[in-house]
């Protein structure tokens, strides 16, 4: 009797431990700029639409999320390795950075208003016109590097936003490729709304944010679900940081 008692034991631990054993402990690699409103991991209490949504995830499904910020030309190199996933992250993105083309993303959380800020009086200013244009460092201005070939613009890395937006509200750069959202919070931390505007002849680009891995599926999937489930309390989030994904007409 007592060795049939000790086999179901361990018949029933064996059943049991895969899901004692299953990772709770996630590292979420991001990049290492303030992108408020969108994101900012740069300290600790930094907070963003996008550290509460990962967050609440985490807290519903009884995860641990850490966050490492990167260089944004590392992060992509990292995944699989130090880090269990990227955000944000967009399938378009692999063949700029030669980096793993085999991750797969998440549903889109948000989506990327990508804009050409100018002072107010070149707002109609065209490509042929256009000269000099900041970019912030390590990332990719797809729409403005599909086009270097045909117009004669220079493009100039600079480390954030704000150094991007500032060059052309001093007159020294024509423009700045930054996204919609943080320009607008940039201007209004500094007390300079409407003092540059999105040149409407110059490329625009809306693309969508994900979270990628390649060894947890499963909690892709989770997360997928996850985003319907709570689109009430997402979209209540971007309302709280004045996020908009389509621009203003």
């Amino acid at each position: 009797m007592g060795r049939y008692v000790v086999a179901i034991i361990v018949t029933l631990w064996f059943c049991v431990a895969p899901a004692a054993w299953a990772k709770t402990k996630f590292t979420i690699g991001t990049e290492d700029i303030n992108f408020y409103p969108h994101y900012d991991f740069t300290a600790p209490d930094s907070t963003a639409f996008a550290n509460e949504v990962l967050q609440l995830f985490a807290k519903e499904q009884g995860y641990q999320f850490s966050f490492q910020p990167l260089p944004v030309k590392r992060l992509y190199h990292e995944l699989d390795n130090l880090v269990d996933f990227i955000y944000p992250d967009n399938s378009n993105w692999a063949k700029y950075q030669d980096s793993q083309a085999s991750r797969i993303f998440s549903e889109p959380v948000i989506y990327n208003l990508g804009t050409t800020l100018v002072l107010p009086a070149n707002k109609e200013i065209n490509l042929t016109q256009f000269r000099t244009l900041a970019v912030i460092h390590g990332f990719t201005p797809i729409a403005w590097l599909a086009m270097r070939g045909e117009h004669k613009f220079k493009l100039y890395e600079v480390p954030n936003a704000v150094s991007a937006l500032n060059l052309v509200l001093r007159g020294q750069l024509d423009g700045a490729d930054v996204e919609y959202n943080v320009a607008q919070q940039i201007l209004r931390d500094q007390q300079q709304e409407g003092a540059l505007v999105v040149a409407s002849q110059l490329p625009m680009t809306r693309v969508s944010f994900h979270l990628s891995t390649i060894r947890h599926p499963q909690v892709l999937q989770q997360f997928n679900r996850f985003l319907l489930s709570h689109n009430e309390q997402i979209n209540a989030l971007k309302q709280k940081y004045q996020l908009t994904d389509s621009l203003p007409q």
